[in-house]
């Protein structure tokens, strides 16, 4: 008889996916985000020693640059140029969405482009052709904007930047009447720094992609694996550990007629699902997934680093699973729970390597969870883990055998 599909089955794991690459674009945000405020601190100190240096000289014009008077427009400029900057380093201190930083990598560089064409023009003002050294500072501040855009983690707003001091640098060779061939060499000087902006940006987004990476891993690995195989990779891989861990297995029971009955896409559907749901559980007390098999799954507490209590931790999530999983599926499932020491380590050779924990530990954990269907309850753990545990109402169903091994153990429930 085909069981009838139920809002369980008509999940998919769209929702799951969108959230690994929220996380991912999280990292590519966060890194953007940190360079855009480092550039604000920039541009806000910068301004202010400006802004003080344009009061000196428009109180004192005749000392400093010898001349009688100054036009006031340039602290005007200043000022107001010192509070946008310090806006927005006010604003860039807050947290902020990916789409929304984009916007900001556009309005910034625009902001930057006004404040340098407010600069030359005042400059040319006050100054006109007797002070060639300032056009070098013009072609120098220019060469700076065009490689901000490197810091910004993105292509555009670095070919952006680069248009923008081009231009800007070619109003201020108008204004200065530089002779062609200078104005020629310093645009492409500018034009070639721009690009190493572009150069620089490909290296950092490389380097995020790195760090998405490792968030992506921490998918399917503890943090402290993945931590070693970023940092340490060789170490991962040659020192096994030896752990005291508790290890969890469950199944769910008739799983194979029950998919018999649905369609296949209802069923990964499902086991997404009801598989999300374990992996939250398991994490949450302070466990990680070894593997999935089907729709069974095996889990560990206590490697690769130690986890205090990993015995009630496991009990914990166990009664979790056995209440939260009815919500969720039509089937039952078993979970069997067995103490003892497991190798954690890479196992493979070659171009295949899987981070797993071995040792006869997790193949009396097995066996005890294919117990749960003939004994009839929903939760076993043995004699080993149930020394491990405090103050639990446990109840002893006896000695039983274990397949492969020449003696019993002694198991318990709720």
């Amino acid at each position: 008889m085909r069981v009838p599909s139920s809002p369980t089955l008509a999940w998919n794991d769209r929702p799951r996916s969108l959230t690994i690459q929220a996380s991912l674009d999280q990292v590519v945000a966060d890194a953007a985000h940190r360079n855009e405020l480092r550039l604000a601190y920039v541009r806000s100190v910068v301004l202010l020693i400006s802004l003080v240096l344009d009061g000196l000289v428009f109180l004192f014009p005749k000392p400093l640059m010898g001349q009688d008077q100054i036009p006031p427009t340039i602290v005007i400029i200043s000022f107001c140029a010192t509070l946008v900057a310090l806006g927005l380093v006010h604003s860039l201190r807050q947290e902020m969405a990916l789409s929304t930083l984009r916007r900001w990598q556009v309005v910034i560089p625009l902001f930057d482009g006004l404040l340098l064409w407010a600069f030359i023009t005042n400059i040319a003002r006050v100054f006109g052709e007797s002070q060639p050294l300032i056009f070098a500072n013009i072609a120098a501040f220019c060469g700076l904007m065009a490689v901000s855009g490197g810091m910004r983690l993105s292509r555009r707003a670095a070919w952006l930047t680069t248009v923008l001091a081009l231009v800007n640098f070619a109003y201020g060779a108008m204004l200065f009447q530089a002779s062609l061939a200078v104005g020629l060499f310093a645009a492409v000087t500018i034009l070639g720094t721009g690009l190493l902006g572009l150069w620089m940006a490909t290296i950092v987004r490389r380097h995020v992609k790195n760090e998405a990476g490792r968030v992506l891993m921490e998918r399917f690995l503890p943090k402290t694996v993945v931590q070693a195989a970023f940092e340490d990779p060789l170490s991962l891989v040659q020192r096994p550990q030896k752990c005291q861990v508790t290890v969890m297995v469950t199944d769910l029971r008739n799983f194979t007629q029950f998919a018999e009955t649905q369609d296949p896409q209802a069923v990964l559907s499902f086991l997404n699902r009801y598989q999300g749901l374990l992996v939250h559980l398991v994490e949450g007390h302070g466990g990680w997934v070894d593997k999935f098999m089907g729709d069974g799954m095996l889990a560990v507490f206590g490697a690769p680093e130690p986890l205090d209590n990993a015995a009630d931790q496991a009990l914990r999530a166990a009664m979790a699973m056995l209440a939260e999983v009815q919500q969720i599926s039509p089937l039952a499932m078993g979970i069997g729970l067995h103490s003892g020491p497991v190798v954690a380590g890479c196992l493979g050779t070659g171009s295949r390597l899987e981070f797993t924990v071995i040792g006869d530990t997790v193949n009396v954990a097995t066996r005890i969870e294919a117990l749960t269907k003939s004994l009839g309850h929903g939760l076993l753990l043995s004699a080993s883990t149930q020394q491990q545990l405090q103050d639990w109402p446990l109840v002893s169903v006896g000695l039983q055998p274990i397949r492969g091994r020449h003696e019993g153990l002694e198991l318990f429930t709720l």
